[in-house]
């Protein structure tokens, strides 16, 4: 299997990073005599990457020796286009097993727009997309996550639905598993309903969500994780080598939010609020960097700013992590919450963009959904920031809540003209960005039963705001409202909402959360054929109705919710500004700088060198990174050397970063054992350095040389002119390969057609090609590189397969040689420039 992806697939697909596994922090086990259990995360790599409940889930299913745990994403439309083709089943990134050769395969749910991305993955796993057309050959398919708590639309697809917090539930049901093996299907399904709490299999119940069995509960009680242990966080987490959405250290300080939003679902299926103690983050923080080498640390919570002790909490982080500079960010705040203190330790190292949510543009709307702060908390936000240095803001509102009049729509513009305002207060230019959301009821909300508003009218309301606000530096953009309109309709739907689903599925419906592939028409088109009303489902839902999610126990009662509802206060909580009483306590009486420092000298008088000095590295990288891009690679060096705590030195000012530069970019899918990259150190070489950043490198990036580079010299890139490169001439599916060097070679001319950033343009490459020869079983390739005449080995290549029916892009490639020739004929290594 793993042949064939490499042959066949890893080539030929956009970004083959996101399949490829090998990252830091995998783990790898031998199967047998093991539950295997696949993590399944229906959208992109860079998306799924970055949600740190999947590296909880991962590592606690590997720690224990009875189970192992591997990952598996949704993959795009060009890697799905080739799978079929190929014949390629669904395949797992740590070993490329096939996903049905699993026990269960748990899918975490994150929000309605992923569904037919599921059904996408069990499609391609060969396994039968619904429940009850499988059999004891197929891997158990578990689903858990936020969505689930309205698991009816996909009751028809998942065997197993577990509700709540799943640190301690997902190893329970691995374990019944593992008890259980060689069991049927439906007798493994009975035992994991009768041993394990909070476990929801929707074929013992009816189309009414009514129990057929009598082990069955009637309603099925969310679990709850009442302390957030150490444990639950890996010391070694897995370090994508690609970007991602959230390149940085997500860290959870918090489960919960005290603030109770009415529309808000996070907050009801989250409560009640557990605080990890400071010392246990502190500790996370400080082990976590150690084996991954992030440049930023996230504070996350659902409100981090409402974590009792967050000035000390980030001042500490900050100071701690300033030397490597390292900086601190936290999620969208709430106004009013954020005090001096707290921007001063965020922006210690580097300032972000600071990210508020104000959410409605009108006191009195804001007090409905009980997100009740006064316009006092944010403008004071606003200009404490600013005070602060910043320059970039981002503020999040919802269109469309319930109650929602043209003065509330006025009541965003009017809030954004004073914010503009009070950035002309202060010098620099300031960037307003904000992000209008349309408002979608949620089950568990206590506005659940409200109207959806029809895409035209939530589009109407947008324009009205953008119309009535245009200001020099004010940047608008909104969510699509047809997406924001199905995702309410499905989320408060019932069973039979799975055959538009699958409908959608069969028609081509992918990654229905990405603006770029979402088709409403799909949808809608869908939405008639399976007989749903789309106008019925947007209207008001009667308080007397029974509501399809009504069997999953979470939070307030039904009675309770709709007393909120009905409650229509007004009333503010007093507002205290956030003092900075508690500044000098938590910073330890250290002050606080910003912008661009002093530049360390050394004096003209004193005798001692300066120390800082230049290291220049030679690394090669096998054929199990070959698929990292240039920036893949950098990333990847960075955060080797703040793991190996090397001195590096910095740029100045306020975004800081590694004096680091590298030679001529390797393109993707090329092995090589002649890159190079030069480090400049705030200290003296010290021979125990370079055994420090070869531990920390992944296993297959090695660093093979190492010296000094002493005076100026020219950069990698401006003085290399000649890259040898080799192919094994088995790989070259050609009988006179010896011949077809020859007529290139005899060519005085050879155009071919380079495609640029500017267009297609003819190219003579000839006057790049050097030398084309055999030497023993490889064929090498002498071009020229760099700032001069350069040639792509795979341009070659074409030249020698011109007629030839194979993909040149699946060639092993090795780049062998990087090196100088200087105009007296003599050559130069790249590590002697």
């Amino acid at each position: 299997m793993r042949k064939l992806i490499e042959e066949k697939f890893l080539p030929y697909v956009i970004k083959p990073g996101r399949y490829a596994g090998g990252e830091p922090g995998q783990v790898v086990k031998d199967p047998s005599g093991r539950v295997n259990y696949l993590h399944a995360f229906p959208d992109k790599y860079e998306i799924g990457q970055s949600f740190y409940g999947l590296q909880e889930l991962y590592h606690l299913v590997n720690g224990d020796d009875r189970f192992l745990a591997e990952r598996v994403f949704a993959v795009d439309r060009d890697a799905e286009e080739i799978m079929r083709r190929e014949n390629i089943t669904l395949f797992s990134l740590e070993t490329s097993r096939p996903a049905r050769q699993f026990d269960a395969i748990g899918f975490t749910l994150t929000y309605e727009l992923v569904y037919t991305n599921v059904l996408t993955m069990l499609d391609l796993a060969g396994i039968p997309l619904r429940w009850k057309d499988r059999s004891d050959e197929d891997p158990l398919i578990f689903a858990g996550g936020p969505a689930v708590y309205s698991p009816e639309p996909m009751a028809a697809f998942i065997d197993l639905f577990f509700i709540g917090d799943a640190e301690e539930g997902l190893p329970q049901m691995l374990s019944v598993l593992h008890e259980m093996k060689g069991a049927s299907r439906e007798e493994k399904l009975r035992q994991l309903v009768s041993q394990v709490e909070s476990v929801y299999v929707p074929r013992f119940y009816d189309d009414q969500r009514r129990p057929l069995v009598d082990f069955a509960p009637a309603g099925i009680r969310a679990r709850l994780v009442t302390n957030l242990k150490p444990e639950y966080y890996p010391e070694r987490p897995i370090v994508p080598l690609i970007e991602t959405v959230h390149p940085h250290l997500a860290v959870e300080i918090m489960r919960g939010c005290p603030q109770g939003c009415r529309f808000c679902q996070a907050g009801p299926i989250y409560r009640p609020v557990r605080v990890r103690p400071r010392h246990e983050i502190m500790q996370q923080i400080e082990a976590q960097m150690g084996s991954t080498g992030y440049d930023e640390v996230a504070l996350v919570s659902l409100s981090s700013s409402d974590y009792p002790e967050i000035d000390e909490l980030a001042g500490a982080a900050a100071r701690r992590l300033e030397s490597q500079r390292v900086s601190i960010a936290l999620p969208a705040l709430r106004p009013g919450s954020i005090s001096p203190t707290l921007l001063e330790a965020v922006s210690r190292v580097r300032k972000s963009g600071l990210t508020l949510a104000p959410e409605a543009g009108t006191e009195r709307l804001r007090a409905f959904v009980r997100k009740d702060f006064p316009d006092a908390a944010v403008f004071d936000t606003i200009r404490m920031a600013y005070e602060k240095g910043w320059t970039t803001l981002k503020l999040y509102f919802m269109v469309g809540l319930p109650s929602e009049t043209e003065e509330d729509l006025l009541g965003i513009v009017k809030m954004v003209q004073e914010i503009h305002r009070i950035g002309r207060e202060h010098s620099g230019r300031k960037t307003i960005n904000i992000t209008l959301s349309p408002f979608t009821p949620k089950p568990h909300t206590p506005l659940q039963w409200d109207e959806i508003l029809p895409a035209a009218e939530m589009l109407r309301r947008i324009q009205f705001i953008k119309r009535s606000n245009r200001v020099r530096g004010v940047n608008y953009k909104h969510h699509n409202t047809e997406s924001a309109l199905l995702q309410g309709v499905i989320g408060r739907a019932d069973r039979p909402m799975a055959d538009v689903i699958e409908s959608v599925f069969r028609n081509g419906g992918r990654f229905d959360g990405w603006s770029e592939d979402f088709n409403h028409e799909l949808w809608f088109a869908a939405l008639e054929e399976h007989s749903i009303d789309l106008e019925s489902c947007l209207q008001p839902i009667p308080f007397s109705t029974e509501l399809p999610w009504s069997h999953i126990i979470k939070g307030p009662s039904i009675e309770q919710l709709q007393k909120e509802r009905q409650r229509t206060s007004t009333q503010l909580r007093e507002y205290r500004p956030r003092a900075a009483a508690a500044d000098r306590s938590a910073q330890g009486g250290q002050p606080i700088s910003f912008g661009r420092t002093r530049k360390k000298v050394p004096g003209r008088n004193t005798s001692s060198a300066p120390t800082k000095n230049r290291v220049r590295l030679r690394w090669g990288k096998t054929a199990r990174y070959r698929y990292m891009s240039h920036l893949d690679n950098m990333r990847v060096f960075e955060r080797a050397i703040r793991r190996a705590g090397l001195p590096v030195a910095f740029s100045q000012g306020f975004n800081p970063t590694m004096k680091l530069s590298f030679g001529p970019p390797l393109p993707l899918g090329f092995t090589s054992e002649a890159e190079c990259a030069d480090i400049t150190l705030e200290e003296n070489l010290m021979p125990y350095m370079i055994d420090k950043l070869k531990s920390s490198m992944p296993e297959g990036l090695e660093i093979l040389e190492a010296r000094v580079v002493y005076g100026k010299s020219q950069s990698l890139s401006a003085g290399l002119n000649r890259v040898l490169y080799t192919i094994p001439e088995a790989a070259m599916p050609v009988d006179d390969i010896s011949q077809r060097i020859d007529d290139i070679l005899v060519e005085r001319r050879l155009e071919i057609e380079r495609k640029a950033k500017s267009g297609t343009k003819l190219v003579d490459v000839r006057p790049g090609i050097y030398a084309l020869t055999i030497v023993e079983d490889r064929l090498e390739m002498l071009l020229g590189v760099g700032e001069g005449v350069y040639v792509r080995p795979t341009e070659v290549a074409g030249l020698l397969l011109s007629d030839e029916s194979v993909a040149v892009s699946g060639l092993p490639f090795h780049r062998k040689t990087l090196y100088r020739q200087n105009d007296d004929g003599s050559i130069t290594s790249a590590m002697e420039l």
